[in-house]
């Protein structure tokens, strides 16, 4: 048995190969001795203590690479089709880390049983699979967004909500319309249905192929989304979506998504005899502020800045604080790529851990006093040009 004698990382799983031979397990224990006494394995970075131990013949299994093998056996598995013939079907996946390659994956469709979406099914395993903890204040306060009170969410229970939520959700989001331009066919982003509940980062790749379709603003998208094609008519089906011809600046698609979903409105404005509903603004967007924490501060947002406003204490005795009492308090305002720090007089005003990443040269604070309060309005700049959900993380 290996002993374990370190937590700088936490290893699931330590065995021997099954070829490995007694004497190289001794040979290891051997080396283990001697680097301990020329130096502390203590000192070493996570990376340097899984590549310690793999170099000395131990397989290594950790957390993240048990989920790497769970999805990459989902993806990769083959749909069961009864014998029947069938085809292979692509579709791209839009990693939500900008760093990862988007990838374009199979899944396989029987030749006899075409109808419908099958994408809508199939992904289910993938957002299940990397299920996260929702947040049950965030999943009321959505619930109280959409139904007018915080009592509906009241009436079930936590646990109910939860098991719910956490399941692998599949939701559609249609980029293009079918239109008679396009030969009926339509582009869909599939999308964990509560991602921003489990608090998944945004994806601002699929934001760009939204916004590109014509969506203004673009709607926020979290964690890791797919994209595939349906053909419309004469039955409803999936069909190719390919990595590089579809997913390039100047895919085909891309360039009549506009005009093709302007169509698809127009049709159907003329259908229902109304004018198009406009997506609702996010918290602190259009100008209306959006209060916190009982009025400790209040936010407004744009897509390239946030400003936020904090009232500065007084004393009943001292009325409205002036610009020279504020600088005989003290005000200081810190800036940290995902923190801001205010305090005065000594004492902490407020703490945020931003939603995202702001740049600290972009950030600046000016004092609003008028004939009622004194306040401190602080300007971040932010990171990446997205509307945020929310201000916290």
């Amino acid at each position: 048995r290996i002993e374990e004698r370190s937590q700088s990382i936490a290893i699931s799983c330590v065995r021997l190969h099954k070829s490995t031979p007694l004497p190289l397990f001794s040979k290891i224990m051997e080396d283990e001795a001697v680097t301990e006494k020329t130096s502390s394995r203590d000192d070493m970075s996570p990376a340097g203590r899984l590549a310690w131990l793999r170099e000395r013949g131990v397989t290594v299994e950790t957390s993240d690479d048990r989920k790497r093998d769970k999805i990459s056996k989902i993806m990769k598995e083959e749909d069961e089709v009864d014998g029947e013939e069938y085809d292979d079907l692509s579709f791209v996946l839009v990693p939500q880390d900008d760093a990862i390659p988007l990838k374009e994956l199979t899944m396989k469709v029987s030749k006899n049983k075409t109808v419908g979406d099958g994408l809508m099914e199939h992904l289910k395993p993938f957002f299940s699979a990397f299920s996260k903890k929702v947040d049950l204040d965030l999943l009321k306060t959505q619930a109280t967004k959409h139904f007018g009170s915080g009592d509906g969410p009241g009436k079930v229970s936590e646990k109910s909500l939860m098991e719910v939520a956490e399941k692998g959700q599949v939701e559609s989001f249609c980029l293009v319309q079918p239109t008679p331009s396009n030969k009926w066919n339509s582009i869909y982003m599939y999308l964990d249905e509560v991602g921003m509940l489990k608090r998944l980062p945004l994806n601002t790749r699929a934001a760009d192929f939204a916004r590109k379709a014509g969506f203004t603003p673009a709607p926020m998208f979290y964690g890791d989304i797919f994209i595939g094609r349906m053909s419309n008519k004469p039955v409803m089906k999936n069909v190719d979506f390919k990595l590089g011809l579809d997913t390039s600046p100047d895919a085909a698609w891309l360039k009549t998504a506009v005009m093709e979903n302007l169509e698809h409105r127009t049709a159907m404005n003329g259908i229902s005899g109304s004018h198009e509903k406009t997506q609702p603004s996010a918290d602190g967007e259009d100008g209306v502020a959006k209060a916190e924490l009982g009025g400790l501060y209040e936010w407004t947002q744009t897509d390239e800045e946030v400003e936020i406003v904090v009232p500065l204490n007084s004393s009943k005795d001292e009325g409205v604080l002036t610009s020279k009492a504020v600088k005989m308090g003290g005000l200081k305002v810190k800036y940290y790529p995902r923190r801001l720090l205010v305090s005065f007089r000594d004492k902490e005003l407020l703490s945020l851990d931003f939603y995202a990443g702001v740049d600290p040269d972009g950030c600046m604070w000016t004092l609003d006093i008028s004939e009622t309060r004194a306040s401190v309005v602080i300007t971040c700049e932010k990171s990446i040009t997205i509307s945020w959900p929310r201000i916290i993380k």
